[in-house]
């Protein structure tokens, strides 16, 4: 038994020892591509420090600055291969990115150092350019918490006042209607069957929702504005060149089966959401005799449009994040994210780039 404990407490400390890790970061600016030197880099190493029966993690902290050609050298201890970079503080002009890089290695050499040890991570910044006061909204799943059970039954259509951040009546106070979601309910068909696991006959319905998006108005346009999930997001400025698209959002349910047991069968809820779907719009637009653009207002919405219900309510809700500039043809869309122009605007996380 004491050789026992003697051999976990050694494993312990071998574990808490730790391997080095080498890598660099260069930090450019994302638009001109050109380093930036003094910035402060941040690093933190795993280090797995908890007895081998358990799973608790110390790390090891290390700051560096980049020299004239933005590149910085690292060092640091990990037990377990794991490591990551970040921006701790950026130079004036420039916004702080919400996340950092991370690495894993799997091998070490002969002299203990991970590999490969010449790995160079790209940090790129994004530049200040013209912040504004903009109406930012989070619309959330309010009706349903609220109890109000669905929008009007399992088929109908709700509009939404982008200037009002509310519902048209009777689910708000909205007053100029400027999106519009066709919502749809499609029974897909009804199961009746004898389920071995419960020893119970089950009548289940299989059912999908559905939500067609659109502006209200034919002189509107909305664009989807497709971006990588780890990217900065950068819709600062649009233009007028909408590309049609048709936007439905479904979620619903079906039946899987298990192949080995065809008597056996349970249910799973899907959805199209994509959460790194994004959107550009135009609302309110008006033009002169001469077709010209003489009022317009300009948006963007962050992430997708989300959609809740069941089979007996229809669609309960609907959400999304939305930033509208108020000034009608300024197509300015960089949030300066300290003056919130929405007197309601629900909870804005994880903050995004502006």
């Amino acid at each position: 038994m004491k050789l026992y404990f003697f051999v976990m407490i050694l494993l312990s400390s071998l574990r808490v020892i730790g391997d080095t890790v080498n890598f660099s970061a260069i930090v450019l600016d994302d638009i001109t591509g050109n380093p930036l030197a003094n910035v402060s880099v941040g690093a933190g190493f795993t280090m797995d420090a908890g007895p081998v029966w358990e799973n608790r993690f110390k790390y090891d902290h290390k700051q560096v600055i980049t020299d004239a050609n933005g590149v910085c050298k690292i060092s640091g201890k990990s037990n377990c291969g794991k490591a990551g970079c970040y921006i701790r503080q950026p130079p004036q002009g420039f916004y702080k990115p919400v996340c950092g890089s991370s690495l894993r290695f799997k091998k070490k050499n002969f002299f203990g150092v991970w590999q490969p040890d010449n790995l160079v991570v790209t940090l790129r910044l994004d530049r200040v350019e013209k912040p504004i006061p903009l109406f930012v909204k989070r619309v959330e799943l309010t009706n349903f918490r609220n109890g109000i059970g669905g929008f009007d039954g399992t088929n109908s259509v709700v509009r939404f006042d982008l200037m009002k951040g509310d519902w048209l009546a009777p689910y708000g106070k909205g007053e100029t209607a400027d999106l519009e979601f066709k919502t749809v309910l499609e029974i897909k068909g009804k199961e009746r069957k004898f389920r071995y696991a419960s020893r119970k006959v089950e009548d289940v319905l299989f059912y999908e929702l559905a939500a067609a998006i659109s502006p209200c108005s034919t002189n509107d346009a909305i664009s989807k504005v497709q971006i990588k999930e780890d990217a900065g997001i950068k819709i600062r400025m649009v233009n007028d060149d909408f590309s049609s698209c048709q936007i439905v959002r479904s979620r619903g349910k079906r039946k899987i089966i298990r192949p080995k047991f065809p008597n056996e069968w349970n249910c799973e809820y899907y959805s199209n959401y994509n959460k790194s779907q994004c959107y550009k719009f135009r609302v309110r637009s008006r033009y002169d005799e001469k077709g010209n653009l003489k009022e317009a207002y300009y948006g963007k919405i962050y992430g997708d449009f989300e959609i809740q219900g069941d089979e007996k309510r229809g669609i309960t809700s609907i959400s999304f994040l939305y930033y509208l500039n108020p000034t009608s043809l300024d197509r300015n869309l960089e949030w300066d994210m300290k003056t919130n122009l929405c007197p309601e605007p629900g909870v804005i996380n994880p903050p995004r780039e502006p």
